[in-house]
């Protein structure tokens, strides 16, 4: 028998086996890696099927969450060095954007910290990018630290041009989500609101890059009126740290954590001497702590207590909601499934207190009421709810807050707008202009109220304009019961005008400032234990693949029998199964008519 024998390996050969050995010695994490970020989008609050990422392999993209968790947990693993980051953010909003820079901020606190770029095409990109130890950009680049402006459409001409009557009610002088149905340009509140809005995000982002990089606010200000910044002016400002290449940033990281013989100026970031490096995505991946349904307790062991994070992401709608069919459309949030989701984790023994985290637009009034009421029945029933605000917790989005023992937002959060809207676009004189005729016939006077073929009666308006009064009226009750304010106190901040989270903090309307770490450490206060103390975070709701392929038996939760406690005992196995064929295969809010919406 004839076999090939491998040749005598090389120093090459020895150095790469030796690293494969120390990243698997080290749980896939080599020692004093530096962990890389590739930011030309700020990652979404919830995952979704992606398959492109499916195709290459990378399951699940990195959700929000996920990313900021790992970058807390790198600053105190002793196996990291560094970090590294591509900040290009076209546009972003504001409340991922300080979530993340928070992280970033408290990991340069500790270790070193670059971030680099072709350009920094906005402010949000170089307000992320400042919280970094050293600030990187390309010779043809530019600081786009340029502020922020807000544009509204209008499309009421257009529409009378069109034989298109849009027939509107809102509650609240501020609720402007129709001002471009009705309106030709901005009315006085419209632009009131929209004006405070811009200008407390802009003092937001002034101070905190004033902060990082050691400037006087009045300076940086008076820099984003000169701005965007060309290379020279960058750096003489002091807002840029060197004009630089990909490859000499990454060989300037490399010298900042000790690698021997590298520098900008002669090392080869990319040789055998230079430090590992790794993917955040993939150190998040191999780091994270487990988390998922309760598990057994282990004999003699008690489990630790665990914070259930309940997640609420797109516009709200009655029943199931979910993501969409398509990989290219927008996901909804159905009352019925969210509702479900905080029974269930209420029913958890080991679950200790509830954070809801919102990132929603608003949406239906009934989806809206319907989580509103679950989460005063599980307050009710002794757990802890704490609402954690994203990027936009708004209209409806603030309804399903209201209830909560706290709020938390990030200061750049949009949320507030408590108000109504409802209306219908009438579309019969467009409809004579092409020639095109209809005709209906019904039981009621009312059955067609909702057609876009004639306009409401005024029988029927007055119904309408009822309704909306009712549920606003409901809205700031709610809020006042909630919040522990007066009516005539909401209605001062409520009337549809809304707030940065900065903002609502002033006016009550929210309780601290800070992203989802901050609610869960509030809610760990709340259910008595320290702030430090460790605890698991489990997820709700469950996956819909995970729904569609092992679907309840009943809308009961699993926890609160001992047949359902014991089928989900026996059925682990199954879960981790599902679990891991989700990996694989996963990874505008509008005006309806004929529905009341916040």
């Amino acid at each position: 028998m004839f076999a090939f024998l491998p040749g005598i390996p090389g120093a090459d050969d020895i150095r790469a086996l030796a690293q494969r050995i120390d990243t698997a010695r080290h749980h896939g994490v080599p020692d004093g890696c530096v962990l890389e970020l590739d930011l030309t989008a700020v990652p979404n609050e919830t995952g979704g099927f992606d398959p492109f990422a499916f195709i290459a392999g990378g399951g699940k993209p990195l959700v929000l969450r996920q990313a900021v968790d790992a970058i807390h947990r790198a600053a105190e693993d002793p196996r990291v060095a560094g970090l590294i980051a591509r900040i290009q953010l076209p546009a972003a909003p504001a409340g991922p954007v300080q979530e993340l820079r928070s992280a970033i901020a408290a990991f340069s606190d500790a270790k070193p910290s670059l971030a680099w770029a072709e350009t920094y095409p906005g402010t949000m990109s170089y307000y992320l990018a400042s919280a970094f130890r050293e600030v990187w950009m390309q010779p043809s680049g530019s600081v786009g630290l340029v502020g922020f402006a807000t544009n509204a459409l209008f499309l009421r001409d257009a529409l009378d041009k069109a034989g298109i009557e849009a027939q509107f009610i809102a509650r609240g002088e501020y609720k402007s989500a129709a001002n471009r149905f009705t309106q030709n340009s901005y009315t006085e509140a419209h632009r009131e609101a929209d004006t405070r809005l811009i200008e407390s995000l802009h003092a937001q982002v002034i101070e905190g890059v004033a902060g990082s990089r050691h400037l006087d606010p009045d300076e940086v200000d008076a820099l984003a009126d000169r701005a965007p910044l060309l290379r020279d002016d960058a750096v003489t400002s002091r807002l840029v740290d060197r004009i630089g290449f990909r490859d000499e940033a990454y060989a300037r990281i490399a010298e900042l954590v000790g690698a021997p013989g590298i520098s900008p100026e002669t090392g080869d970031a990319d040789s055998e001497d230079a430090p590992p490096r790794l993917y955040l995505w993939r150190y998040a991946r191999a780091t994270a702590p487990r988390s998922g349904p309760s598990m057994p307790p282990i004999p003699g062991r008690k489990p630790k207590p665990a914070i259930a994070v309940v997640t609420l992401d797109g516009p709200i709608v009655s029943g199931r909601g979910g993501p969409p069919l398509l990989p290219l459309g927008n996901s909804s949030a159905g009352g019925d499934t969210i509702a479900a989701a905080l029974r269930e984790a209420a029913a958890d023994d080991d679950v200790v207190a509830i954070v809801l985290r919102v990132e929603s637009p608003g949406g239906s009034v009934s989806g809206s009421e319907t989580i509103w009421r679950e989460v005063a029945k599980v307050r009710d029933g002794g757990t802890p709810v704490v609402a954690s605000m994203g990027a936009v917790a708004a209209s409806g989005g603030y309804y399903v807050s209201m209830g909560a023992d706290a709020i938390v937002a990030n200061p750049g959060t949009i949320t507030g707008s408590i108000g109504v809207i409802t209306g219908k676009l009438v579309a019969r004189e467009l409809k004579d202009r092409l020639g095109l005729s209809s005709d209906s016939v019904r039981t009621n006077r009312n059955a067609d109220a909702w057609s876009i073929n004639q306009p409401f009666t005024e029988e029927q308006h007055e119904h309408i304009v009822a309704e909306t009064d009712l549920v606003y009226t409901d809205f700031v009750e709610r809020v006042a019961q909630g919040r522990k304010m007066s009516v005539e106190d909401v209605d001062a901040v409520a009337r549809g005008r809304i707030w940065t989270g900065a903002d609502a903090l002033e006016r009550g309307l929210v309780d601290e400032l800070g992203g989802l770490r901050t609610a869960i450490t509030r809610a760990k206060v709340l259910a008595g234990l320290d702030p430090d103390a460790e605890v698991r975070t489990v997820g709700y709701p469950g996956s819909s693949l995970r729904d569609l392929l092992r679907p309840k038996p009943s809308s009961q939760p699993a926890a609160a029998s001992l047949p359902e406690a014991f089928a989900a005992l026996v059925g682990r196995s199954l879960v981790g199964v599902l679990d891991n064929a989700e990996r694989s295969l996963s990874g505008v809010s509008a005006l309806w008519l004929g529905d009341t919406r916040f």
